[in-house]
């Protein structure tokens, strides 16, 4: 039999313990299939290494035995998906193994749940979506106006990065001073950056002592609210100052 057929069989597998507000529910259809190790990889659009790497982790259980062949079922199949997903929302590995464990942190899922799932892209794809030459996209991420995601070594970008880089780049096209404009990236990134630290620190202490689950289940309505109060504040504070600007000319 070779390697990359499909094996049909009765077996039924049962599902993983997984948080239901953490795993998406685009699940792979549970038909009664299982894999040999390279036809999950397939399967899965990743490599045998990594498959092993996320067993070793503890975020993949190990195959059924029969003799020398290890056998995967489906839900090893939605498990992978399930990790790709956590990645593209920006979780790191620790975190997944916490989410996926049998007593998971429901603010850790609640914080999961407000992340929306997204395509990952690279530059070249970056720039297909967004309709701009690929040199004006490198000048925008490497000017600091739009920072991508880390995957290890692997660099890319959620689909809301698609709206921030047009936004970047009517920005040059309207004469803006790049190097002006990368320096006003720079100084609002490390202000956020304390600013949300800070918001964190203040809800952190404001939750102290309370039943996680009902930490989490406020998160999940906060992260939100806090999120539009603050762009309305932005939005409403540099249209003042704008017009106060254009008054006093």
């Amino acid at each position: 039999m070779a390697d990359t057929d499909v094996v049909g069989t009765t077996d039924t597998v049962s599902d993983d313990t997984v948080p239901s507000n953490a795993v998406p529910t685009n699940a792979v259809p549970t038909n009664a299939v299982r894999f040999r190790v390279e036809q999950l990889a397939a399967a899965a659009s990743v490599s045998v290494d990594t498959i092993r790497y996320y067993q070793k982790q503890g975020l993949l259980d190990p195959p059924v035995k029969e003799g020398r062949i290890g056998w995967y079922g489906p839900t090893h199949l939605e498990r992978l998906a399930a990790i790709r997903d956590l990645a593209d929302r920006g979780f790191t590995l620790a975190q997944m193994i916490e989410l996926f464990g049998a007593a998971s942190d429901p603010l850790l899922g609640s914080l999961a749940a407000t992340r929306p799932s997204a395509p990952r892209l690279d530059r070249a794809e970056l720039a297909s979506a967004s309709g701009l030459d690929g040199s004006l996209v490198d000048l925008i991420i490497d000017a600091g106006l739009l920072a991508p995601a880390a995957d290890g070594e692997t660099e890319f970008f959620d689909a809301d990065a698609v709206e921030m880089l047009a936004a970047a780049a009517s920005l040059i096209e309207a004469g803006l001073p790049l190097d002006r404009l990368s320096a006003l990236a720079v100084r609002h990134a490390e202000h956020v950056e304390t600013l949300a630290a800070d918001a964190v620190e203040l809800f952190h202490g404001a939750a102290d002592g309370v039943d996680r689950a009902e930490v989490g289940a406020a998160v999940a309505d906060l992260v939100p609210a806090v999120t539009k109060m603050v762009a309305a504040h932005f939005e409403a504070t540099l249209v003042r100052i704008a017009v106060e600007r254009v008054e006093q000319a």
